[in-house]
């Protein structure tokens, strides 16, 4: 397994690296532009005395002499004559090999030599002196080799100190640059710690740092209210299964009750009326379950491949003939406004067979279902006893069913139904008392479909 260091680390130790390269670069650098000029200086000083020596020779020939050993001058340099055939004179103990008889015979060009001579190193510059004969001038070697040791023991010394400060002041910056991680990390820290969403970054500048907190700031937004959402989600869905155990518990209890009653020897004529009163709890039931299933599919918002451009006011049509069917003793009366909303057509059926439904069960027999669409408004409006005011802000929550809609066939969860799928679709719904009596819904959709 890698062994991850820490941040800090890493950035000081890559300082240290980066600055070691370049220290190292620029000490090659520096020692073979010394080299060179060392050299330069030493091949400068033979060239001259060589170009002396020439003059010399050619104003007055054999006018001098050359030197003795060279290793035991104390003049800078020490010289020797040599002929074609490779005779030298003097005592200097110059090496001569045949580039330097080409040398003195014309046939090459002036060279110069490193030679090491009884342990010596030397620098050798052979140049023509006059035809047949060329002349050596040296010099020790030595001093250039102690001064370019010197030159890299301080190259070596200032690198050294280089990389030291280098890595200390790495370390320290990157300790300074990485304060506002640490803090942003100590605080991603307490909020991982405690779970707590609602704590807040605060950002310091406006640098990548500051930048980051904010983004963490957001996602902690969405992350807040997507738990608020779960927990209101898994809070409905719990209400909802109470909801619905306990007003499951009456008709199954009824059902049960019946059949044991029709397991006993019983008349013709009350097993008859127990039959239809089985039947007509069944259909309760039946009514129960597919309230239920609607309202748990309407908790899912409808997708993108569900929505299409639905004629409302057909929707409405058709369902106002369904209601006339089941309620023959009412009068519905529509005027309808062709109108188009964006959805899905078999949820809105259901919310308008809702609204229909609820307002033909408050109606007296005889009575009249108002129902008008216009300007993407819907309403139903029956001429029953009415809303109460206690009761407005309640009657579209699940399984309520006001004091005096107790007695009446139902479950409670129509308008309930009624309000999701209108959240659903971007449209409000709302109850109200209507003028002269009655109840007054209104479902209103958007006029943009993308609002």
């Amino acid at each position: 397994m890698r062994r991850r260091y820490p941040l800090r680390l890493r950035i000081a130790v890559a300082t240290a690296l980066a600055v070691t390269v370049a220290v190292a670069g620029m000490a090659v650098t520096g020692y073979v532009i010394a080299a060179h000029e060392l050299n330069r200086s030493l091949d400068l000083g033979l060239t001259r005395e060589a170009t002396r020596l020439v003059r010399q020779e050619q104003a007055t020939p054999d006018a001098w002499t050359p030197s003795g050993p060279c290793e035991f001058l104390a003049a800078p340099t020490c010289v020797q004559r040599v002929d074609a055939d490779g005779h030298g004179d003097g005592d200097p103990g110059l090496p001569v090999d045949r580039h330097v008889r080409d040398v003195a015979a014309g046939r090459a060009d002036a060279r110069f030599d490193d030679v090491t001579l009884r342990g010596h190193p030397m620098r050798v510059l052979t140049a023509p002196l006059v035809p047949g004969r060329a002349v050596q001038v040296a010099v020790r070697s030595d001093g250039v080799d102690e001064g370019l040791r010197r030159v890299t023991l301080a190259l070596l010394a200032a690198g050294a100190v280089g990389v030291v400060v280098a890595a200390a002041a790495g370390f320290v910056v990157a300790r300074s640059g990485l304060a506002p991680v640490a803090a942003l990390t100590r605080q991603a820290e307490r909020i991982a710690r405690t779970r707590d969403p609602g704590h807040r970054i605060t950002p310091d500048g406006d640098d990548e740092v500051a930048r980051l907190a904010t983004s963490l700031n957001t996602m902690l937004d969405e992350l807040g209210q997507a738990l608020a959402a779960a927990r209101s989600a898994r809070d409905t869905q719990r209400r909802l299964v109470a909801d619905a155990s306990h007003e499951l518990r009456t008709p199954v209890t009824g059902l049960r009750t019946h059949i044991d009653l029709l397991a006993r020897e019983v008349t013709p004529e009350r097993r008859e009326r127990i039959i239809r009163t089985l039947l007509r709890q069944t259909d309760e039931l039946t009514g129960l379950m597919t309230d239920l299933i609607d309202l748990a599919r309407a908790d899912e918002p409808p997708s993108a491949d569900e929505l299409e451009d639905v004629r409302l006011d057909e929707v409405v049509t058709h369902c106002v003939a369904s209601a006339r069917d089941r309620r023959p003793d009412l009068t519905f009366d529509s005027v309808l406004t062709p109108t188009v909303v964006d959805g899905v057509a078999r949820t809105l059926v259901r919310a308008v067979t809702n609204l229909l439904a609820n307002a033909a069960s408050h109606s007296p027999p005889g009575g009249t279902v108002e129902v008008r669409l216009d300007d993407h408004e819907l309403t139903v409006r029956d001429h029953g006893p009415g809303i109460a005011e206690d009761d407005l802000t309640r009657v579209f929550d699940r399984f309520y069913r006001a004091p005096g809609s107790r007695g009446l066939p139902g479950s409670g969860l129509g308008l309930a139904i009624v309000r999701q799928v209108a959240d659903a679709h971007g449209a409000t719904v709302t109850a109200a008392p209507a003028t002269g009596g009655g109840a007054l819904l209104r479902l209103r959709f958007p006029t943009d479909p993308a609002a």
